[in-house]
């Protein structure tokens, strides 16, 4: 997650929302992300998508199953979407966020009644909550 933190300060630093992101094959940080990259058009440069969007070029495939998330915000719905599809097996985030797929109302990242997917990642809040809620009011 400090690694999370780093990549969400350039973002801030770059005018972007201070948001970071990596994902995580064993002990080996396959890809990273930041808010605001251009590897995606500007509505969907979530530091999240960007960072699934590198694993999956890296590793020649779509599926991740036996990759991690990690990030300083909790996934929103269109990251949290993108996390079913690729099948993440856990998700590691900092603090909430109203649109989220773990804390609101539409929990996407726990639903088990959607269509193909079946097996939710593991989610774990609340890592290094503080520094991340610090660095999005600063």
């Amino acid at each position: 997650m400090e690694r999370c933190l780093v990549l969400a300060q350039q973002a801030k630093t770059k005018g972007h929302t201070a948001v970071g992101a990596l994902i995580v094959r064993g002990q080996e940080i396959i890809a990273e992300g930041q808010e605001g990259e251009e590897a995606l058009p500007d509505m969907m440069s979530h530091a999240e998508n960007i960072a699934i969007l590198k694993a999956s070029q890296r590793l020649n495939s779509t599926t991740l199953d036996h990759c991690r998330l990690y990030t300083t915000v909790e996934p929103c719905f269109m990251c949290s979407y993108l996390i079913r599809q690729t099948q993440l097996e856990a998700v590691i985030y900092g603090t909430t966020t109203p649109a989220g797929g773990d804390s609101s109302p539409y929990p996407i990242l726990k639903a088990q009644d959607i269509g193909p997917w079946s097996k939710t990642p593991i989610v774990t809040a609340g890592i290094l909550q503080a520094a991340c809620e610090a660095l999005l009011k600063k």
